[in-house]
Order: structure tokens, then C-alpha cells, then sequence
């Protein structure tokens, strides 16, 4: 039984925010629960007591309420939405497809900034309901979290890197391939605009490997850590570019573990495409140079990053890995102040001071059941057997290239049960 339920989607952006979240709740006297968003286990034997609040990762209407609400028996009347999601291309913010519709606009949403706030308002969300908090995932960028972080050292000899070499990063977010157009068309709502950024990253991409291929071949004295998007497959594959990097050039290393904000603090070098992360680059006080062989169309971009100075050539590119770029950072604060509130508390413990206020008004209680029914569970279950034909082949395939996928996830369990208690320790000993 718990006060307080965190669901988490995404573990390697996603489950130290909710250990965060969890610990400070506990130091406040709350029994707290994180349940995985895809993990199902609760249809078979739904948790029989009523959480005093639910708080989720994202939602924008009826099916995200029912994915969250149906692992309970009792019936949940309180929700808040920490919205992962909030530096939106304006082409998704036009389609409103981003903003939450249906009962989802009766709960509550975290908003990283009052100009948020004010566009969650225009789409009719109570005021009440919008609390400013800032991004939780910019937490991890205070100096208060500095001993929650592994050395370059322990880095260095956990990944085969040279701790006496610069480290330069790179932050993909090449998340859409030549195939995916179906995948952008879900993201996008629109298969021209999907179309439009397919394009865009497959160009953008080719050329940006061609690149650092290049770099490696001149520059073996570097290390050269490619950290891909939490969401990004496949991309190991035998007709990978990235593949054949790995495997030509020792120097050159495809790391997928651990929070993003681990990767930023030891590197000298820090590159990226269009990734949100650039707010951790600012936040730890470091340079980040802003990849853009192929030109984007301003309304498909990061909005952080509309007029930001990017890198168009290899010469520059080169250069900027190679000599300390002592120019201003490319975003300016005044747009990342448009995005993100840092206030006299940190994000994780305004969250919890607003939901501490949620737990104890009843205002907050609202019905999120449209279609109240004794068999509400069972048809869930049935709606979602009927994906698992479309889902088999792939499942297979994964195991088939991922023999050692069970060891993998002990090993990513015991990765998070340790940062927990970390997390938890510094936490406590926070005023």
C-alpha cells in the first residue's frame, strides 16, 4: 500500500526523477510506489489500495488516463501529469496534438515555465491545475547532486576510455531512420511533416557520421563517446555507420548507460543535433556546439534553438573539438528563461510542495472514468491482446540480436537501486 504512486516510461530519462520524487515524499512521511508505464503486471493482480495521489509521466486524453487508472481496483480521483514534454517544435504545438484533451484536462499538469503555463491555459486548463515547478531533470545539474555522479576516472575504467585524453560527446537525437515514417506519423499527426523530418535526419545524419568519421581518422589523441536518444534503435545494427565506427577506430565508443547529465560533466567537448539536453550543457556551465549540415525549417526545431549559432561545415566542426570554444553559449538565457523557471527550490521539491496540496484539498478530486463499467479491466486486457501479433516478430527479432538481454536488465536494476539510495542520501541531507 502507498500514499503515492510515480510512473516512469523511459528508465534512463525517467527513474531517477522518480527516485528523486520518492525520496523527498518519504522525508515528508509518505509511503510511495514507482511502477513502469509499460509494465502490465498489475492487470493480473491490480493493486487493491487507493493511492491518495497518482502521478504520471505524460498523458494527453481518455487512453493515457485508462493506461494508469486500470492497475487499481479502487477508483483513482487525483492525478498529476509531470509532462516530460515541454520544449515543443511549434509545428506539433500548432497541431495541438501535444496538448492534453478529453478528461485528461481535469487533472493536474507540472509546467516548467509561466510562458507553459500560459499556453496550457489558452487550451482551457485551470489555472489551479498548473503549477509552475520548473524540469525536474534539471536537478541533476545543481551543485547539490555533484557526489551522485561517477568521476572521469571511474568512467574511464569502467568503458575502456583514457582519463589523461579529452573526451568529446556527442547527444544524439537521430530517433527516426529511412524507415520510420509510420512512427513519425503517430509523433507528428501529420505523414507530410513526418515525412519532412525523416528526411531531415536521415541528410542530417549521413553527412554528420561522415564527419566524425573524418575526426577520428586526424585526431586519435581524442575519445569520441557517442551517446544515443533513450528512444533511438537499432542503430548497432551490421549496416550501421555506427557499427563500423565502433569497430574501426578504437577511439570511438557507442555508450547507451546512464543518465545523459553523467556524460556531460566529464566531457571537454560537447556536441548535439536538436537534443532538449543543451539546458544540462548551460546548467553545468559548458559549451555545446549545435550540428546543422543540412538546414531545418524553424517550425520543426527545438525552440531553444531558433536562432541559435550553429555548425555548418567540418572545418568549423573540427575546430571546435580541437580548440576551447570561448564564444557565448548559443542559446541565450533570455530564451531558455521563456522555457525554464529556476526558482529559490529546486524543481523536485516544488513538485512535491504541489502535490502535497493536491493530497490534502478534495478540489482536486475529480472523476477520470468516461466510460464506467464492471468489465473496465478485461476489456483493456482484450484492446491491448490485440497489439501483440504486430508486436511478436519484433520481439523476436530483439531477442535473437540481444542474447544477453536478462543479464542486462539485473544489471540496469542494480544500477537504479543503487542511485536510489544515493539519491536518497543526498536528499536527506538537504535542508
Amino acid at each position: 500500500m502507498a500514499d503515492i504512486v510515480i510512473f516512469y516510461e523511459l528508465p534512463e530519462r525517467e527513474l531517477n526523477n522518480a527516485n528523486l520524487l520518492k525520496a523527498e515524499f518519504e522525508k515528508r512521511g509518505y509511503s510511495v510506489d514507482i511502477l513502469g508505464y509499460y509494465n502490465y503486471r498489475e492487470l493480473i493482480f491490480p493493486r487493491k489500495y487507493k493511492p491518495k495521489l497518482l502521478i504520471g509521466q505524460a498523458g494527453y486524453n481518455n487512453n493515457d488516463i485508462e493506461r494508469y487508472t486500470v492497475r487499481f481496483k479502487p477508483k483513482i480521483d487525483k492525478i498529476l501529469n509531470l509532462r516530460y514534454e515541454q520544449v515543443i517544435a511549434k509545428r506539433i504545438l500548432d497541431s495541438k496534438a501535444h496538448y492534453p484533451k478529453e478528461y485528461m484536462k481535469k487533472a493536474s499538469h507540472v509546467c516548467w515555465s509561466e510562458k507553459i503555463k500560459q499556453d496550457m491555459m489558452a487550451e482551457g486548463i485551470e489555472e489551479k491545475n498548473l503549477p509552475v515547478t520548473g524540469d525536474i531533470k534539471t536537478d541533476f545539474s545543481n551543485h547539490r547532486f555533484d557526489s551522485f555522479f561517477k568521476t572521469k576516472d571511474q568512467l574511464a575504467s569502467e568503458f575502456n576510455l583514457d582519463s589523461s585524453k579529452e573526451w568529446i560527446l556527442f547527444i544524439s537525437s537521430f530517433t527516426f531512420n529511412e524507415k520510420d515514417s509510420k512512427r513519425l506519423m503517430s509523433m507528428n499527426h501529420n505523414l507530410d511533416d513526418g515525412k519532412y523530418m525523416q528526411k531531415w535526419n536521415v541528410e542530417s545524419k549521413a553527412i554528420v557520421m561522415e564527419w566524425f568519421e573524418k575526426f577520428l581518422k586526424t585526431h586519435p589523441e581524442k575519445e569520441f563517446i557517442y551517446r544515443p536518444h533513450p528512444v533511438e534503435f537499432n542503430v548497432l545494427d551490421e549496416d550501421s555507420t555506427i557499427s563500423i565506427l565502433d569497430e574501426k577506430y578504437p577511439n570511438f565508443h557507442y555508450i547507451n548507460k546512464y543518465a545523459i547529465q553523467e556524460w556531460i560533466r566529464p566531457c571537454d567537448y560537447l556536441n548535439t543535433v536538436i537534443s532538449t539536453s543543451i539546458i544540462d550543457v548551460y546548467l553545468l556551465e559548458k559549451q555545446c556546439n549545435i550540428l546543422r549540415p543540412v538546414e531545418l525549417n524553424p517550425d520543426f526545431d527545438n525552440p531553444l534553438l531558433v536562432g541559435a549559432k550553429t555548425i555548418c561545415t567540418y572545418d568549423e566542426f573540427e575546430k571546435l573539438n580541437t580548440d576551447k570554444n570561448t564564444d557565448e553559449f548559443p542559446v541565450s538565457r533570455e530564451m531558455i528563461d521563456q522555457y525554464y523557471d529556476f526558482g529559490d527550490k529546486l524543481a523536485y521539491e516544488r513538485i512535491c510542495d504541489y502535490a502535497e496540496k493536491m493530497i490534502n484539498d478534495d478540489s482536486f478530486k475529480h472523476d477520470f472514468y468516461p466510460n464506467p463499467s464492471r468489465f473496465h479491466r478485461l476489456k483493456f486486457i482484450i484492446k491491448r491482446s490485440l497489439d501483440v501479433p504486430k508486436l511478436i516478430p519484433a520481439v523476436i527479432k530483439s531477442a535473437i540480436k540481444n542474447k544477453s538481454s536478462t543479464s542486462k536488465t539485473k544489471d540496469n536494476r542494480s544500477i537504479y537501486e543503487k542511485n536510489a539510495k544515493k539519491i536518497r542520501e543526498i536528499v536527506n541531507q538537504s535542508s
